[in-house]
């Protein structure tokens, strides 16, 4: 009798773990050859615990539209078309919307994202833009202090610092706090940084709520400068001043910063809410700005050609009084194509993941995709795929020529446009609302870095680099992104 029941035990293991290997092939769906073999389960198990190396490998595997996969016991429909992931994602009507950024008021259900996607407009960016610059001061002062005090050169590791930079332009944009992290070696963001770095890759995990110390610590920084704004009227042109006019019924868009108050009226979000919209907009952000600009800088410091372009780009800005103008950042074309290029090379969001909120038929398909089931498209394969874009491997900014020609005249190139493979930050309901944002930020670091500094690359690093994605690509080496840099020469007449 006991020799009976770990025998049924292990019989009913057997079967569900069966079960769920065969949920593809069951509903007619393309799917990879699934069994309980020791190569089979290792391989899902790569896929929960190193996902991004192991999606792009399954990627690469067939050639079908869509396949079947699994992320260890969970069932996920890779998509391989470009074509199809977008009229996914621009035509679903909300079944795969990121329920994270849902809210309910009432009897109706929004879509924060949506509502919020006026704070990133070219107009409100435009008066934010002194602050951005203010950061962006403090990034070169705090390496001209350092290569001071290492007598005229200075070795050091910029991907760290950048992250600082980044850190700095967060909590003064989005938490409202005039800090500079390069200075305030103890506050909250430096703990976050070093918090923020070590991270579990997982599938599975990483769809987790996750709180911490810092989620608490943070929304007590958003409750006290709401109340500064709200019950002292402080206002502040920054991304957290937009955020307490949309919880107090306020428009976003148009040109007021001063919150118009109605003591009787509800208010649209809580503190608390608003707090996790500004702790998302963070790991957004954070990530996504510093590996861009780092990724950017790693790739065209081995490109003296490149650099110089850039640089001869940079000195036709018409500098007044040692100030940028925000109109002016429209005109780096050829900047505009490096960055391109490298979110081609290395997308912040390596892979767009959703879970479907209701069954949904594939469009030009028989095929249906159930409640619960997860959808793949896999951005860092399909941008690197020969495919799409020739010597996918190679940093080449002219790829991207014509490309920035037909944006300039979408009319005349619609179908080109529409079917262009190259993705970006995100498509169609996963399109990244502040990329405008992170665009003008990375802009910023880098026309400060160029113009004030030589800089070149560890001889080493390229050999020895390995990018890494947690989930945003990281240089992963023991100096990170090592760079000798040593201030230049600046004609007295453009900008220093």
């Amino acid at each position: 009798m006991w020799l009976l029941l770990p025998i049924l035990l292990y019989t009913a293991i057997f079967l569900f773990v069966r079960h769920i290997y065969s949920h593809w092939r069951r509903r007619g769906f393309p799917s990879e050859k699934a069994g309980i073999s020791w190569s089979f389960l290792h391989q899902a198990y790569r896929r929960e615990f190193r996902h991004v190396e192991a999606i792009c490998e399954a990627y690469q595997s067939g050639r079908e539209r869509l396949l079947g996969i699994y992320c260890f016991f969970r069932p996920v429909l890779l998509v391989r078309s470009v074509e199809l992931a977008q009229t996914i994602l621009q035509q679903s009507n909300g079944h795969f919307n990121e329920l994270k950024w849902d809210y309910i008021k009432g009897y109706r259900r929004f879509n924060l994202l949506e509502k919020l996607a006026p704070m990133f407009g070219s107009k409100r960016l435009n008066e934010m833009f002194g602050q951005v610059q203010k950061v962006g001061d403090h990034l070169v002062q705090h390496l001209m202090d350092m290569e001071q005090a290492q007598g005229g050169v200075l070795e050091t590791d910029l991907q760290q610092i950048l992250r600082v930079y980044s850190i700095n332009i967060i909590g003064n944009l989005i938490y409202g706090l005039d800090i500079n992290n390069f200075e305030q070696k103890d506050h909250i963001f430096t703990s976050y940084l070093k918090q923020s770095q070590v991270t579990i890759q997982s599938f599975t995990l990483g769809r987790l709520p996750q709180k911490s110390s810092f989620t608490y610590r943070l929304r007590d920084l958003i409750k006290q400068s709401v109340e500064l704004r709200e019950d002292h009227g402080l206002i502040r042109k920054d991304i957290l001043q937009l955020l307490v006019r949309f919880r107090n019924g306020n428009e976003l868009s148009g040109d007021k910063w001063q919150l118009e108050m109605n003591n009787d009226q509800e208010k649209f979000v809580s503190i608390k809410r608003l707090a996790k919209v500004a702790e998302d907009l963070l790991k957004i952000s954070l990530d996504a700005v510093a590996s861009t600009i780092t990724l950017t800088l790693f790739e065209i410091l081995q490109e003296p050609l490149i650099v110089e372009k850039l640089q001869a780009e940079i000195k036709e800005l018409s500098i007044e009084n040692g100030e940028l103008k925000f109109e002016q950042l429209e005109g780096l074309k050829y900047m505009d194509m490096c960055l391109k290029e490298t979110v081609r090379k290395y997308p912040p969001l390596p892979i767009i993941e959703r879970v479907c909120r209701k069954s949904y038929s594939l469009p030009n398909s028989k095929y249906t995709i159930d409640e619960g089931k997860t959808l793949m498209i896999p951005l860092l394969a399909i941008h690197r795929d020969e495919k799409y874009f020739s010597e996918p491997l190679k940093y080449k900014p002219i790829r991207f020529l014509h490309s920035s020609k037909m944006e300039d005249n979408l009319d005349q190139f619609p179908e080109k446009s529409k079917n262009h493979a190259f993705i970006g930050f995100g498509m169609g309901g996963a399109q990244c609302v502040g990329q405008n944002f992170a665009k003008l930020v990375i802009k910023v670091a880098l026309i400060k870095l160029l113009h004030n500094f030589h800089l070149e690359l560890d001889a080493n690093l390229a050999e020895a680099m390995e990018v890494t994605h947690q989930p945003a690509p990281f240089i992963h080496t023991k100096d990170g992104l090592k760079v000798r840099l040593k201030r230049r020469e600046i004609n007295p007449k453009h900008y220093h």
